[in-house]
């Protein structure tokens, strides 16, 4: 199947538990944590101590790139991302943040972070001052390094060596510049994975050492503190990309119950640049991810987490990425008391200029609303194409709301692109679901992505991981007779009242767009309609899955584009999208099957190819422009090609097999 997403290797890894941790006092996860000010770092208002970390001989240089950042955020102002309007600081504002980077700069005793780290505990603060931290002594630690490994690997399910929690926290800076090391290492992990991953085992599971701790920055702006892992920069400033890659982790907080991260930027990690694990409580604010080569976030099996107000760049996979989110969904088990529930919410963000916007291997309950999701090859994927480590299966519950998704057309796979990419996803696609279950898209803008607003596709069991799940799959899966019928995915879908090809009033493009030439409409036009705005696969006995109250560029539903002639779509004949009589009645959408759109994603998993056929895989380019006489041409023609795949002896064949895998996954 499709690559959507590449996951890579993690620990055996388990959802923490949800219920806050009372002895650390206040408490540590069971919620979204709450910022504390950067005034209370002044005037020791709140828990914990403060550690400043400077650059300059007595912070000198921090304050004068402070006082520098001030005087603009005053006299231009400045955007937290670029789809923002500006923010400009009042004559009183001005002072106030001068004069509390001049009281930081008399309590700074730090000039690295990691060592400010090392000597916090428990609902302890860091603040950054300005400046770029590039953090010498951890870049100096050795890559698998001889004290951890071999003797600290741990086997994953799948037999695969991995690093340890206990290999993190005695070589931490093997993998990582900066790492927050959050509970204190007790046992041995278990010989053989748990199947039940719900809890992290008491056996390894220590005392809270560095819960509730917040580390920020003190600058206007997040890329005032520059956390940087990159190396061979020939130009200067935040944007700046790197020629190499120092550690594969900028910032990771493991076990770190608790965490705030606040206005800095990461960037140059050779995978990630903020990385958190088995952690209960994150709220990252104001934070940016620029050139990490993999994804500029990751939260893996981690709870009671926020994202917001971010914008992020140049990675190979997606700037964010919520991996193996827990069971807090349609899945739910008394472990989850307070399910249903959103565990992760990502809003208020530009996911910019890469591969993809946003990803997630099981991404079950993951919230993605109020963001800007531009200019990326696709915008928006997420899965159950499940690696070792990634419980969860069937991935399900995300919700998709109140979204701008536009212009993903970034064709990452040309030779000119300065992005590498590093997974196979179709170049010009807003969103992407391979095998969810129970999600729910709605009330978004999805316009000018020139292949498809939305995709929806099965993902059978047998090409999950091999055929497996990993880890337990607890009750509630949607799809009818799953998983004893070997179809677990892609049933109970819901979009509706999505805003299909226009143009919200008022909107301009953010000049963002423009920084790898990624093709769009024009700036000034009131509807730049998708490709075609859904595609369906169909999958035989897929169900519930529905399509109501949205509308076309012209405001109606009537020229909402779906399977069929309408776009590069098969359809024989043309199939409307079920409606489920508005989405009260889901039992009248059964997938029937589509042969012809079967056969398009199975080329379209063997990659990138110079195959052209007319029913080939299409992904790798930049589609025409919609609309244009190309388009329309390439659409008569794939169309064509699939009433006449319909009736050929390969096609036969694959309508056998896909019923034998039906019939020996029942057995």
């Amino acid at each position: 199947m499709p690559g959507v997403a590449t996951a890579h290797l993690e620990r055996p890894s388990y959802w923490p538990d949800p219920a806050p941790d009372t002895s650390v006092d206040p408490p540590a996860g069971g919620a979204v944590p709450k910022a504390r000010s950067l005034t209370s770092a002044v005037t020791g208002k709140g828990p914990g101590d403060v550690r400043v970390v400077c650059q300059g001989r007595g912070g000198r240089k921090s304050l004068t790139l402070a006082l520098r950042s001030i005087r603009q955020a005053r006299r231009s102002g400045f955007r937290i991302r670029p789809s923002q309007l500006k923010i400009r600081f009042t004559a009183k504002q001005a002072r106030r943040w001068a004069q509390i980077n001049r009281r930081l700069r008399r309590q700074c005793r730090y000039r690295s972070i990691q060592k400010a780290v090392n000597a916090s505990s428990n609902n302890d603060r860091i603040v950054i001052m300005p400046g770029l931290y590039r953090e010498p002594a951890s870049r100096r630690q050795p890559v698998d390094d001889p004290r951890c490994k071999p003797g600290l690997l741990q086997r994953d399910a799948s037999g695969d060596p991995t690093p340890s929690y206990e290999y993190q926290v005695t070589c931490p800076n093997d993998q990582n510049l900066v790492y927050v090391q959050g509970r204190a290492v007790t046992g041995k992990p278990l010989e053989t994975p748990r199947e039940d991953r719900q809890g992290i085992p008491e056996q390894e599971l220590g005392e809270c050492v560095r819960c509730n701790l917040q580390i920020e920055g003190s600058g206007p702006k997040p890329t005032d503190a520059i956390i940087d892992a990159g190396t061979g920069y020939t130009t200067r400033g935040p944007s700046a990309k790197p020629a190499g890659h120092t550690k594969h982790v900028v910032m990771r907080v493991d076990r770190g119950d608790g965490f705030v991260g606040r206005n800095f930027l990461m960037r140059g990690g050779l995978e990630f640049g903020f990385y958190t694990e088995e952690t209960d409580g994150v709220l990252l604010d104001r934070t940016k991810f620029y050139w990490n080569a993999d994804y500029g976030h990751l939260s893996f099996t981690t709870d009671h987490n926020v994202v917001k107000n971010c914008d992020g760049f140049g990675a190979g996979d997606a700037v964010i990425y919520p991996g193996a989110a827990p069971e807090t969904g349609s899945q739910a088990t008394a472990f989850y008391p307070d399910a249903p529930r959103a565990n992760t919410v990502i809003k208020q963000c530009d996911m910019r200029g890469s591969e993809l916007g946003y990803s997630g291997s099981m991404g079950n309950a993951v919230r993605i609303t109020d963001n800007h999701i531009y200019g990326n090859s696709t915008g928006i994927a997420s899965d159950t194409l499940s690696a070792a480590g990634h419980p969860g299966f069937p991935a399900d519950s995300a919700e998709i709301d109140n979204n701008f998704i536009y212009s993903n057309n970034f064709n990452v796979y040309s030779q000119t692109s300065p992005v590498e990419p590093l997974v196979t996803v179709p170049v010009g696609t807003g969103i992407i679901y391979a095998g969810m279950n129970d999600a729910k898209v709605h009330d978004n803008w999805i316009f000018d992505n020139w292949r498809d607003g939305a995709m929806l596709f099965a993902v059978p069991d047998a090409v999950t991981n091999g055929g497996g799940a990993e880890g337990s799959v607890f009750p509630g899966v949607s799809c009818a007779g799953a998983p004893e019928n070997g179809l677990s995915t892609s049933c109970g879908n819901r979009f509706f009242d999505n805003r299909m090809g226009q143009v919200p009033p008022g909107f301009t493009f953010p000049a963002a767009l423009d920084q790898f030439g990624v093709q769009h409409g024009e700036a000034t036009a009131t509807a730049l309609p998708n490709g075609n705005d859904f595609w369906w696969d169909e999958f035989i006995s897929n169900t519930g899955n529905c399509w109501f109250g949205n509308t076309g560029p012209d405001g109606k539903g009537a020229s909402v584009t779906g399977p069929g002639d309408a776009g590069r779509t098969p359809g024989i004949p043309p199939n409307l999208l079920p409606n489920c009589g508005g989405g009260q009645n889901p039992g009248t959408s059964v997938g029937t099957g589509d042969v012809a759109k079967e056969a398009y994603l199975v080329d379209c998993s063997e990659g990138p190819d110079d195959e052209t056929g007319p029913l080939d895989c299409d992904w790798w380019g930049t589609p025409p422009r919609p609309g244009s006489a190309a388009a329309r041409s390439r659409s008569r023609e794939f169309a064509a090609a699939a009433r006449a795949y319909a009736g050929t002896e390969e096609a036969e064949r694959l309508r056998r097999r896909m019923a034998e895998l039906i019939a020996d996954a029942g057995r």
